[in-house]
């Protein structure tokens, strides 16, 4: 339950106006948002799966596909405070392991590279940008930010950045270059 309650945590946040309207708020999106209820028909499958309940479990994904777009397979292992920023073409595959607050836009596939049944392995805090492709077994390291439309398929080690196909580690100095002083984007 501690767990259902850091992924909702995660996905509805406090803004300040009381415990009232914030109970207020979390009820409305539970039953409004489809990302929500996808991460809780995930639990519950995941419940299912470990009571070898096969078929509810598989019907419970098939259910998180058509209400939010999203395909988590409930063999996955996934800490709590998953959040869905956006939900839509979300793939997670039956082995892979991810830690505590994951984010996750939309469009991100974490899986197998199809060159052997190995999946990523990935640390608390990490962010996968809209798009991304996580494959292989690899290990992405706590509070990595893996970069819009980035192939993974190498290990991104602790709070760094990966962009790009196929994705390369951004070291200090490139990422501090790259954001303007002035905070514009040249182009």
């Amino acid at each position: 339950m501690r767990t259902v309650w850091a992924d909702i945590r995660g996905m509805v946040f406090d803004r300040g106006h009381g415990r009232i309207a914030y109970v207020v708020s979390v009820v409305l999106k539970v039953l409004l948002f489809p990302r929500i209820q996808a991460v809780l028909l995930f639990r519950l499958s995941s419940v299912f799966y470990r009571w070898k309940l096969y078929p509810l479990a598989y019907l419970l994904q098939a259910i998180q596909g058509v209400i939010a777009g999203v395909e988590i397979h409930p063999a996955a292992r996934i800490g709590p405070g998953l959040c869905l920023v956006h939900s839509h073409g979300v793939v997670i595959g039956d082995r892979v392991q991810i830690g505590e607050g994951f984010r996750c836009f939309q469009g991100v596939t974490v899986g197998d590279d199809g060159k052997d049944d190995r999946q990523p392995v990935m640390g608390d805090r990490v962010v996968a940008s809209a798009g991304c492709k996580i494959l292989g077994g690899i290990s992405i390291g706590d509070g990595a930010v893996i970069g819009a439309n980035a192939v993974v398929l190498i290990d991104v080690p602790a709070y760094q950045v990966a962009v790009g196909v196929p994705a390369r580690v951004l070291n200090r100095e490139t990422r501090i270059r790259s954001v303007p002083s002035n905070g514009v984007n040249q182009a």
